[in-house]
């Protein structure tokens, strides 16, 4: 019979092989959500495949953990194999933080055209500098500005 240990310590491996496999998923090319828990100055996204020259991305319901500033600056960046990335406009994202319902909205129209891989940096959270951490509930990227 097996110890608990033994059963916990499998259950440990299978749990970070599944975290590895979320980690290292390709890129994703249609319009995403998710969320953001302890971000600080320099974390970044997950990448995802564009097309157009188009992209926006939506945050609701922030909160600047540790901050006088409630406020986070973002910077959407284009993944380059092998180079060094192409960043994008700067946006600065504030309304997102005056409730659960409000919402802070960025758009790039400077995507260079053709298939991209872009992803999204916090540059500067609350007073910058590391100080503060970033929780936002719902995090909306839109690829399509059709929509």
């Amino acid at each position: 019979m097996r110890s608990a240990s033994t059963i916990r310590r499998a259950a440990y491996v299978t749990a970070a092989v599944a975290s590895l496999s979320l980690i290292n998923a390709p890129t994703a090319s249609a319009n995403w959500s998710s969320y953001i828990t302890s971000w600080t100055d320099g974390d970044e996204s997950r990448r995802w495949e564009d097309q157009g020259s188009y992209s926006q991305v939506q945050f609701r319901d922030c909160f600047a953990q540790y901050a006088t500033t409630q406020a986070v600056t973002l910077t959407e960046r284009v993944d380059i194999s092998l180079s060094p990335d192409k960043t994008l406009d700067s946006k600065t994202f504030t309304n997102c933080f005056n409730g659960t319902n409000s919402w802070s909205n960025g758009e790039w129209t400077d995507v260079p055209s053709g298939t991209n891989t872009l992803y999204f940096r916090a540059d500067k959270v609350g007073n910058g500098g590391s100080c503060c951490l970033l929780f936002v509930s719902e995090v909306y990227v839109d690829t399509s500005q059709a929509d």
